[in-house]
């Protein structure tokens, strides 16, 4: 870019001493030129540092469904832990039952005899004792664990219903919301947001994102994605957007900023991430497909400490 800048002065310098421009229509072109070269080094680093807070959000996704996944499957295994030490408990129940009727019905020929029994007794009442314990713990942890799904598949169904009443104006101009791992996805289809090929929102798209920063603002507990999908088409563009990756980067972020624009959300709650035409919901076959993933999808996800601070302790 810095080698550009002097090529381009001495060109201008030419047109200048050559006669083909004024002085102030030359300052003019090299202050224009000046600026826009500017313009596309913050664009660039702009777009570099979403992209590293983009994989930075990725990795944090999967490692919280990995962790939701890995708390499903302990569940279950504690179910059939528990499962099986009720068994065992019956089991054990039964045989202090025999071994106390046989005891009760034996006529015994020595003192020993008794002292080997009563003994065997003791062994098993200890030994049901613990199972009783530990049965007990297993089914105090597994009631804890399903209290917090519950709770939290609460959460995330209140979320979505609020998402739906504040959006619902907007359902049929291309808005979907639906829910998922866990998490609520708000998808707007490019022609509630978007001119074809451009990142600039349109009236509709901007009155729909105010009513969705309406609810975000009110909940400080959710943390938002904002994700740019193109078709594959390719995107013939200009010197600042190359493709169609760097057009989902300035849509996502377009998204973002008409959403914190104006409102109280924490922008560190927000992150705007482009997955260009590598995600797409259908095949790119017909048009009607490549409409449906040409799309913006913000997806919220309500904070887990509580859920995180059980798995740790467990």
């Amino acid at each position: 870019m810095k080698r550009i800048i002097p090529i381009v002065s001495v060109f201008l310098l030419a047109l200048f001493f050559t006669g083909c421009v004024t002085k102030s229509k030359y300052v003019e072109l090299e202050n224009r030129y000046k600026s826009t070269a500017m313009d596309l080094e913050s664009v660039t680093a702009e777009k570099i540092d979403f992209d590293n807070k983009s994989r930075e959000l990725e990795r944090e996704v999967d490692a919280l469904s990995k962790a939701i996944t890995q708390l499903r499957s302990d569940t279950m295994s504690l179910t059939r832990k528990l499962n099986q030490s009720e068994r065992g408990l019956a089991k054990l129940k039964n045989d202090y039952d025999d071994l106390l009727k046989s005891f009760t019905n034996l006529n015994f020929s020595s003192s020993e005899e008794v002292k080997s029994l009563m003994q065997g007794i003791d062994s098993i009442k200890a030994e049901l004792s613990l199972r009783e314990a530990q049965l007990s713990d297993k089914e105090k942890r597994l009631n804890d664990l399903q209290e917090i799904l519950r709770q939290k598949d609460e959460e995330v169904q209140a979320l979505k219903n609020k998402v739906l009443n504040a959006l619902k104006g907007f359902v049929d101009q291309g808005l979907d919301v639906t829910e998922r791992n866990g998490k609520v996805y708000v998808s707007m289809d490019e022609k509630l947001l978007f001119a074809s090929g451009s990142w600039v929102v349109g009236t509709a798209g901007v009155n729909a994102l105010k009513e969705l920063s309406a609810v975000l603002e009110a909940d400080s507990t959710i943390n938002v994605l904002i994700e740019g999908h193109t078709d594959n088409v390719p995107y013939r563009g200009s010197a600042q957007v190359k493709d169609n990756w760097d057009l989902s980067v300035m849509r996502a972020t377009a998204v973002l900023k008409v959403l914190l624009q104006g409102s109280t959300i924490d922008p560190i709650r927000v992150t705007a991430a482009g997955r260009g035409e590598y995600y797409p919901i259908v095949d790119n076959d017909t048009p009607e497909s490549r409409a449906k993933n040409r799309r913006t999808e913000i997806i919220l996800t309500p904070k887990l400490d509580e859920l995180f601070k059980l798995i740790e302790t467990n």
